[in-house]
């Protein structure tokens, strides 16, 4: 065995492996990652030979005495969000997900020297080989939000092709998430986890210079989760407490008073509320301005509204909503509420009338009285109390 190839040979595969593990942070090395292997190992030839199971399933063309060496070091995918982790509630959105390989090979044991040129050469592929155990193959990820969380997460699993390990390569995951319309503000964790392939082993065998190399994979699977967060963003909100109203068939210029009440976790300013009426209904005045509302705050908004004379008599749903200032100062636009006001029969003119009728007939009777009153004053008691002065005889 020529010591001088064997020495230089093992120098190289140090330096080889030495460089490549300090191409990136020491953190990145001690990165944690949770992982379970499961024992289903498909061995593929690079001959179309393949096989499943154990180790002892694997081809026939994998030779564990004929190894070179192993390579420790495996795939480690790092998830993070993409763009904006904050949302309202009630929102639709599509969650973007960066899927990083940091995966970094950290080392490698002999398993024995190569004796020879032929087998220098063999051991040479070896390593180009083992060097992509760290590459991630066929990542399937499932993003699951825990029970009872007001986040639903609308999308199935997700593929993500195969992801690189030795530059820090990624692939972009993408779910559909629901936000609860009352859901709290706060945050709120996500479950990544990521299921895929890697290669476990490499062995080469054969005549590389007479290019009659054949080259056995071993692979295996590797399961790893990671917890994300979103955030529900303070806001305030509003809810209809109490409606009253004297709308009646045929009549304008009826009121409508609408009570809103901020069931949000922030103070609103500027607070403009608004009616959105249809048939029988009409209006000229279908704004009111509320003003701030604090946390919990309720205010009445009154509305003026005209209603058909064939209007149906029975409750009807008004969409209302509110134009406000949040905090910072943003115009927001509420969620549409319904306020729900009932229309009332016209009153008949006889009803109308018949409470005036009592107070009339005293009125009059009171001006009657009065005017006999003062017919009696001025032409009976006024002549009685006169002077009678006698009249000279011619």
């Amino acid at each position: 065995m020529n010591i001088t190839k064997t020495t230089l040979f093992a120098l190289l595969i140090i330096v080889t492996l030495t460089s490549l593990a300090a191409s990136l942070p020491a953190d990145e090395l001690r990165a944690g990652r949770h992982h379970t292997t499961t024992n289903v190992s498909p061995a593929t030839s690079m001959h179309t030979t393949t096989a499943a199971g154990l180790p002892d399933d694997l081809s026939q063309g994998f030779t564990f005495s004929e190894n070179f060496y192993d390579v420790y070091g495996q795939p480690n995918l790092v998830a993070s969000i993409v763009g904006d982790e904050k949302f309202d509630r009630g929102d639709e959105v599509t969650l973007t997900i960066d899927l990083t390989n940091r995966g970094v090979v950290l080392g490698f044991e002999s398993d024995r020297m190569p004796d020879d040129d032929e087998e220098i050469d063999l051991a040479r592929m070896e390593l180009g080989y083992e060097l992509q155990q760290v590459n991630a193959i066929g990542i399937t990820a499932v993003l699951a939000a825990p029970e009872g969380s007001p986040i639903e997460v609308k999308s199935g699993p997700q593929q993500a092709g195969s992801i690189k390990g030795d530059e820090g390569a990624r692939k972009t995951a993408r779910f559909n998430i629901e936000i609860d319309e009352n859901a709290p503000a706060g945050t709120y964790p996500l479950v990544l986890a990521t299921s895929y392939m890697y290669q476990k082993n490499a062995q080469v065998s054969g005549n590389v210079s007479e290019s009659r190399a054949d080259v056995n994979l071993w692979y295996d699977t590797l399961d790893q989760t990671e917890t994300l967060y979103i955030t529900v963003e303070k806001l305030a909100d509003f809810e209809v407490t109490n409606v009253s109203s004297d709308l009646r068939a045929g009549e304008d210029d009826k009121t409508l008073s609408i009570t809103y009440t901020n069931t949000g976790e922030e103070i609103a300013t500027e607070a403009v509320a608004r009616v959105s009426v249809t048939d029988p209904f009409s209006s000229t005045d279908d704004q009111a301005y509320l003003g701030t509302l604090a946390p919990g705050e309720s205010v009445t908004g009154t509305f003026v509204l005209d209603t058909d004379s064939d209007a149906t008599i029975k409750p009807y749903g008004i969409d209302t909503e509110i134009r406000f200032k949040d905090a910072a100062g943003d115009l927001k636009v509420s969620e549409s509420m319904t306020a729900t006001a009932t229309i009332e029969p016209l009153i008949p003119i006889s009803a109308k009338v018949k409470p005036y009728i009592l107070p009339a007939v005293l009125l009059i009777l009171l001006v009657l009285v009065a005017i006999g009153v003062r017919y009696y004053l001025v032409n009976v008691a006024g002549n009685r109390d006169a002077p009678t002065t006698d009249e000279p005889d011619d």
